[in-house]
């Protein structure tokens, strides 16, 4: 593979993941909108909290992700199911940790900027499960 064309798929994967982050966040303003009481959430219902934003958080990853996926700027095989599996695992993960260390969970936390790119990264498992595999078959 020539450098040009390993720089160009460099680039469509940070700007795909880039267009993912800030997709989290518009899903999950959206949803705040027509979800009524939700700015109360974080100190009254923390778990109902913590549901929608990982829901939220996913659906505008996955749908950024699919989209890039459909037109080609990610060339990968597009495993769906795969994909929002591990979107799903990969935005709960830090937003349980964060609902047991914090009891409400504030704006601005920590966790949620770590949750939203746990969420990122584990939509490309399909491709770092095949790139792994691929270089242990090479050097074995």
């Amino acid at each position: 593979m020539s450098d040009v064309k390993a720089k160009n798929i460099f680039l469509r994967w940070v700007g795909v993941a880039l267009l993912q982050f800030i997709m989290a966040q518009v899903a999950t303003f959206l949803v705040s909108l027509l979800v009524p009481g939700m700015e109360n959430f974080p100190q009254t219902q923390p778990l109902v909290f913590v549901i929608v934003l990982g829901i939220t958080f996913s659906a505008g990853i996955f749908l950024v992700g699919w989209l890039a996926l459909k037109l080609r700027w990610l060339t990968d095989k597009p495993k769906y199911f795969t994909r929002l599996a591990a979107t799903l695992i990969g935005a709960y993960i830090p937003l349980i940790v964060a609902l047991f260390i914090y009891p409400t969970l504030e704006p601005g936390n920590p966790f949620f900027f770590i949750s939203i790119w746990t969420c990122v990264l584990a939509f490309y498992v399909p491709e770092f499960v095949k790139i792994i595999f691929s270089t242990r078959g090479q050097s074995g």
